[in-house]
């Protein structure tokens, strides 16, 4: 065989398997997330589009997490869940055929977190997406009942009952839930529809939804003369996590870390002070002991006169 055509052929070979690649990766797409989609969840729930006959498995997740998903309940579509850390995280959809890598497609996904310096402030290319959109849903409602069939105020017995149970449990997967999470109450604060954009949005700031069950808290609070900031300004969210957390009271982080992760300069001046009154310098003591962390009649959110405290 001459080198011309012995050179011809392996150029078309390769343009033949290259070709076959290439269709092979166009039958996996993204539904969700949206490529550099920002938000708060340390959860992510990936929709895809698939033509399971090109591929034998799709593997998702944050490498080296990662996981392979059940194909066998549609011919054109699968999700799954999976768990993020905090900052850049890139997500992976692999698809294999023989036990070769034949497409990989993937999605920057960012979640912040005004607890942490670092991750407060993200790069302004990530812009928040939200999924229950009617055309998003009409691809899910193949696999899944979209509708709501919760009951105002009534908990469910069994809560893998909720249709929101399937794709969002991982919500719940911290030691302490909040009531209306625990029992999937889910519109009690998925109220706001948006047309074009989602359904089930929440209030912002998020404090119009938690005193409609933490009346009496307002009220307190309201009338008091010192108002900390997050809750002045509605964000009880900031320190709370609303579904679950590793805390009581569902806190995002140790209580110390979390007031530190603001005020850590008025700790340094304590602990230099020779007359400081402030048992916080002593790192196994807690902030809250003697500091309210929402609202108080007197100076510093402090629970006692500055004078009690020093005797």
């Amino acid at each position: 065989m001459r080198p011309f055509d012995l050179f011809a052929k392996t150029a078309l070979a390769l343009f033949v398997f290259l070709s076959s690649v290439f269709a092979e990766e166009s039958m996996v797409e993204i539904i969700t997330p949206k490529e550099n989609t920002l938000q708060t969840e340390l959860t992510l729930n990936v929709v895809l589009g698939i033509d399971k006959k090109h591929f034998e498995r799709v593997e998702v997740g944050v490498f080296p997490d990662m996981k392979s998903l059940d194909l066998s309940r549609s011919e054109s579509t699968a999700c799954a869940n999976i768990s993020l850390g905090l900052g850049e995280n890139r997500v992976l959809v692999r698809a294999y055929k023989k036990g070769v890598l034949v497409s990989e497609e993937s999605r920057n996904v960012y979640v912040s977190s005004e607890l942490y310096h670092q991750f407060r402030y993200p790069p302004k290319d990530y812009k928040k997406s939200y999924f229950h959109t009617d055309e998003n849903e009409n691809l899910c409602a193949k696999c899944h009942d979209m509708s709501v069939n919760e009951v105002e105020n009534i908990a469910f017995v069994d809560v893998t009952k909720s249709n929101c149970y399937g794709c969002h449990k991982n919500i719940n997967k911290e030691k302490y839930a909040h009531a209306p999470s625990a029992n999937w109450l889910c519109t009690s604060c998925h109220q706001e529809s948006k047309k074009g954009v989602s359904k089930y949005l929440t209030k912002e700031p998020t404090d119009a939804s938690c005193f409609e069950c933490h009346k009496e808290n307002e009220e307190l609070w309201r009338s008091a003369k010192y108002r900390h900031e997050p809750l002045d300004a509605g964000h009880c969210n900031k320190c709370h996590n609303p579904h679950s957390g590793p805390y009581s009271m569902f806190i995002r982080k140790d209580v110390n870390q979390i007031c530190l992760g603001c005020h850590k300069d008025k700790h340094i001046k304590a602990r230099e002070s020779k007359n400081s009154a402030c048992s916080g310098t002593n790192y196994g003591d807690l902030c809250i002991e003697c500091h309210t962390p929402h609202a108080s009649n007197r100076p510093f959110f402090l629970k006692k006169a500055l004078e009690e405290i020093k005797r």
